[in-house]
């Protein structure tokens, strides 16, 4: 990446078919549709050249350009789908703006299902990628797991077998993981090596362009975040 600041879009997906919680993204919380919460913590954050919504729905549209987002065009339904993959629509939504002359360095996820993400969340993510922009190319919001990989079981119709591969040949011996203290469940080693989900409460990414852009890059590091909320986080403030 150049030594110039990078520009960054923020891209906001909000499709309207939710099938679980139908109209999600527009659901009033505290007097607002849950959507203008990310829209206020990004755009207050004054990290982002462009706030965009990618929506495949005119009123949810309307709602965010209320908000000061900018729309400038929706999403094809094929892209809007509960199977639809992220690369999908966010290559989609960078080719479509690449088109109309508007060109970025990197581009950022925020989701609606995250409001207590604050503007500072925003900007210490965004500090941390530019100080490793010249060794990662993405940044991941994650949280420390609560229960090792290793000690989990999956269903298969009324019986169970071990999430993780269970032979661990590095102890001289095939003990399964689901017998093995902490310190020797695989990941689990001196490197501080650990399984890290991705968090959601204050769900925060960057990514570097590429010719070809992915969500997520190929070296990617990490910003640990409370695996909940704090309760006293303070609501954005809107114009």
């Amino acid at each position: 990446m150049d030594s110039k600041t990078p520009t960054v879009v923020a891209l906001i997906p909000a499709r309207a078919g939710s099938k679980r919680v139908p109209g999600k993204n527009i659901r009033r919380l505290k007097g607002h549709p849950l959507i203008a919460y990310t829209i206020a913590a990004a755009t207050q954050s004054q990290v982002f050249s462009a706030v965009i919504v990618s929506t495949d729905s005119e009123e949810v549209a309307e709602i965010a350009r209320y908000y000061s987002a900018d729309v400038p065009f929706l999403r094809p339904p094929e892209y809007a789908t509960d199977k639809s993959p992220d690369i999908e629509w966010i290559d989609y939504t960078l080719r479509h703006l690449s088109n109309l002359g508007r060109d970025f360095d990197c581009f950022s996820i925020l989701r609606p299902t995250s409001p207590c993400r604050q503007p500072q969340t925003i900007q210490r993510a965004w500090q941390a990628f530019l100080a490793q922009a010249d060794q990662v190319d993405s940044l991941r919001a994650v949280e420390k797991c609560q229960q090792h990989p290793g000690k989990m079981w999956v269903l298969n119709g009324s019986l169970m077998k071990p999430l993780l591969e269970q032979n661990t040949f590095e102890l001289g011996n095939c003990q399964v993981n689901h017998n093995l203290q902490p310190p020797n469940l695989p990941f689990s080693n001196p490197k501080g090596q650990q399984p890290w989900p991705k968090g959601h409460a204050t769900r925060t990414t960057f990514n570097q362009l590429t010719t070809q852009p992915a969500n997520l890059g190929q070296k990617a590091t990490l910003r640990e975040q409370p695996s909940t909320p704090q309760p006293s986080t303070p609501q954005p403030s809107f114009s």
